[in-house]
């Protein structure tokens, strides 16, 4: 639900991470570099086209810079609604209608939203694109938000707030712990906030923040003329509008926490400041920083503890298979966040928090080979599963959105490797000079983990 702003995902198709979405019985197609096709209205919509080879699915997408930073009042939450109002009743076709055609078409329409984005993408075979695509401008710009159906979506959402799972609640709870500002505003409506939320305050958002000139549409698999033509029909007037205010967030360096009982499985989250998705180049060295600390496990079986751990990260998890470290970067249009996400036993909650702590604090010390490391491990991470078309409509409708022409793996692949790893490890040291502003947010069994002034000292 939660769509993170990783260089993996302003980078062109073929560089996301998530699983296939073709069936095994199907040989991979062959994907060569893209032709990309892009164009700019008049109202300020950014339109961008790609042709893939051999792609079996299309998809298109409508993004907006509108994520939750852009709440006010009211309107908190309304993302959170948002989300989970997407398939209901818009002004030209019912909530019934339109997920009865979708799925006799094989095709599906999802909505995902961050804080910076929210994005509406529609997945189907290329031939029915031309009549399923109106089910697409029907969910992300005409949407009646009908108070009856905002209704019968609150328990949902209430239900959401009950599922969120304890990773993503506290990488939540950091950003919160993180800035003093709308960047703090969570991605998930508040349980207080449920009942009160209204068709107007909805619509109220959606007017003030779902305008042309932060809009984006993408897509793979579709010509170009269709996909003009999608965009030409979000707004028909051609004035660009007004510059939109917004409010700046500071970093705070705080603490936030959940707590889940004495002895349950406790989840660690340190952070500082990081880069924008505007400075495509410093986005990179951040990205090859964490990729270089060990971003993830390596599967080495079907099962949960037939992981191996990368390092260096994975070389302070011991002998304990339920410890997990790893790194992580996520980019918003003028600010980040670089860190460090911890698992572990209520046991040994304490002494993994300040592990991470003096990792984050010694970051400067990796080496070039460990750079070396990181960069491979990045265009792989960057290069798997390059058939997922809901992603790669998402990536180009980003690149569209912070002005960056990727068209190619070649392109993104000549970028990481041609950075400098003294560059790297210049930023690496400015990355553990900020150590001690860090904030940190915890689930779990709370009393387990030492307060962040103690992490800071004990760095």
């Amino acid at each position: 639900m939660n769509k993170i702003l990783t260089v993996s995902k302003i980078l062109p198709r073929g560089f996301s991470t998530a699983k296939s979405c073709y069936a095994v019985c199907y040989p991979k197609p062959d994907y060569g570099p893209m032709e990309v096709q892009r164009s700019e209205l008049m109202n300020g919509i950014r339109v961008a086209a790609a042709k893939p080879g051999g792609s079996y699915m299309a998809a298109c997408t409508i993004m907006f810079q509108a994520g939750s930073r852009y709440e006010i009042d009211d309107q908190i939450g309304a993302n959170h609604f948002l989300r989970a109002t997407a398939s209901c009743t818009g002004c030209a076709y019912t909530a019934y209608a339109k997920n009865r055609h979708l799925q006799q078409q094989g095709a599906s329409l999802t909505c995902s939203s961050d804080r910076q984005t929210i994005s509406f993408t529609l997945r189907c075979p290329p031939t029915c694109y031309p009549d399923l695509k109106y089910y697409l401008l029907d969910a992300a710009t005409r949407c009646c938000f009908a108070p009856w159906e905002i209704d019968d979506r609150k328990t949902l959402i209430k239900e959401d707030l009950q599922r969120i799972p304890p990773e993503q609640r506290v990488m939540d709870l950091l950003q919160q712990a993180m800035w003093a500002g709308p960047l703090s505003n969570s991605i998930f409506c508040v349980e207080e906030r449920i009942d009160a939320m209204t068709d107007d305050a909805l619509n109220c958002f959606v007017k003030t923040n779902f305008r042309t000139d932060v809009c984006t549409v993408a897509s793979i698999g579709v010509p170009f003329e269709e996909t003009l033509k999608l965009a030409e029909k979000i707004e028909s007037r051609r004035e660009r509008p007004s510059p939109r205010c917004e409010m700046i967030s500071c970093a705070r360096g705080g603490f936030e926490f959940h707590d889940l009982g004495r002895c349950s499985d406790t989840w660690i989250a340190l952070g500082i400041t990081g880069c924008g998705t505007c400075d495509i180049s410093t986005l990179i060295k951040y990205s090859i920083i964490a990729a270089a600390c060990g971003v993830g496990n390596v599967s080495m079986g079907q099962h949960a503890m037939d992981n191996t751990p990368q390092p260096p990260l994975g070389m302070m998890v011991g002998a304990d298979p339920y410890t997990e470290y790893r790194a992580f970067n996520i980019s918003y249009s003028n600010t980040g966040i670089f860190g460090l996400l911890a698992k572990a036993h209520a046991g040994l909650a304490s002494s993994v928090a300040v592990a991470a702590a003096e990792f984050l604090a010694n970051v400067g010390d990796l080496t070039f080979k460990q750079i070396d490391i990181g960069k491979k491990r990045l265009i792989m991470n960057m290069t798997l599963n390059e058939d997922n078309c809901i992603l790669s409509s998402e990536s180009l409708a980003l690149q569209l959105a912070n002005n960056v022409h990727l068209d190619n793996c070649g392109i993104s692949i000549g970028l990481i490797d041609s950075t400098s790893n003294d560059d790297i490890c210049c930023l690496a040291k400015k990355i553990a000079a900020m150590s001690p502003c860090m904030a940190v947010a915890v689930v779990g069994d709370v009393g387990a983990v030492p307060h962040d002034r103690f992490l800071v000292c004990g760095t």
